[in-house]
């Protein structure tokens, strides 16, 4: 359904594969960003670099591990809400509905609603890492995810927080005509670049993404180049490193060895009354005997076997010598 240029999408399950598919792309395949991409794509989150997010635009969604901390976020949610509302005296929901227009795709933690349609927007914040007592307080992550919820309902939001010191704040978000016409554009050329394939966005990021994150856009074709003296060193830097990790496993293995020698049975090690060391036997850990299994169960295993992803492995040659 489309209202006003806002598309309303039936939200599925939060943090699902389907919902982030949903945010991934529209209908017509274009890429889309969520309200929580604003920060990265104004280089302004704490955690994720606008190169992350090119990086995540262009390869295909996956479910990540929800940490302690968003965990903790999920629970309290709900009374945070409802706290908002009773701050407010307004009724405010969670709706069950995702939001888009242009290039957004935002999913809501609750609107306020009088005759229906969102009267306001709520935004909940549960965090450790700062304190926050008025607006000036809000960092300026929290405020572009706002402007990007702005952006697309065009309402005020509401932001409440439950901040380090287990102190609870409200704070309406000053509307800001010149960060929601840079979030309206830099959406519009971040995405078209995503959906183009084009390089100059990647060209501008390049020097933030790892190794891992341009071999997975980045598709390798046969050819040679030729490197200049500052790319040479940065060969050297990768073979050294590689001799120093071995090195260190050998380290490694012969202090374990020597440490075994002289503990024998015993399990702790102390000096000057401290415990330094203990040597304890655990479990072992289940494994699958997958010789056998093939062996005995061919048809099984085919069943059940997944072809990898291809990946590109940087190998080392001809570095010992002097050009």
């Amino acid at each position: 359904m489309t209202t006003d240029r806002i598309t309303l999408i039936p939200k599925p399950p939060h943090g699902s594969l389907e919902w982030l598919h949903t945010r991934h792309r529209d209908e017509q395949g274009r890429c889309t960003l969520g309200a929580s991409d604003a920060p990265a794509l104004m280089q302004a989150s704490p955690f994720t670099s606008r190169a992350d997010l090119y990086h995540s635009k262009r390869t295909t969604p996956k479910i990540a591990a929800t940490s302690a901390v968003m965990h903790i976020g999920n629970i309290l949610e709900p009374a945070l809400v409802a706290e908002l509302g009773r701050r407010l005296g307004i009724t405010m929901i969670t709706p069950e509905t995702m939001y888009r227009r242009d290039r957004f795709t935002v999913t809501l933690d609750a609107v306020g609603v009088t005759t229906g349609a969102p009267a306001v927007i709520g935004e909940v914040k549960t965090t450790r890492r700062h304190r926050i007592t008025d607006i000036a307080d809000v960092p300026r992550d929290y405020l572009w995810q706002c402007w990007a919820q702005m952006l697309v309902l065009d309402r005020p939001v509401w932001l409440i927080v439950l901040d380090k010191d287990m102190s609870i704040s409200t704070h309406e978000i000053p509307r800001n005509e010149q960060a929601l016409d840079t979030l309206r554009t830099d959406s519009e050329t971040f995405c078209a670049a995503v959906d183009n394939d084009d390089d100059g966005e990647l060209g501008l990021l390049i020097d933030e993404m790892t190794a891992e994150q341009i071999a997975d856009i980045v598709k390798p074709v046969e050819r040679t180049i030729s490197l200049t003296s500052d790319q040479y060193d940065w060969v050297r830097e990768l073979a050294d490193a590689r001799d120093l990790k071995r090195q260190a496993e050998t380290i490694e293995q012969a202090a374990r060895d020597h440490i075994a020698r002289f503990m024998l049975d015993a399990t702790i090690a102390t000096h000057e009354s401290r415990k330094v060391l203990t040597w304890r036997e655990q479990a072992g850990r289940d494994s699958l005997d997958v010789a056998r299994l093939r062996a005995e169960h061919p048809a099984l295993v085919a069943e059940f076997t997944k072809q990898g992803q291809p990946s590109r492995v940087m190998r080392l040659s001809n570095t010992k010598g002097n050009n």
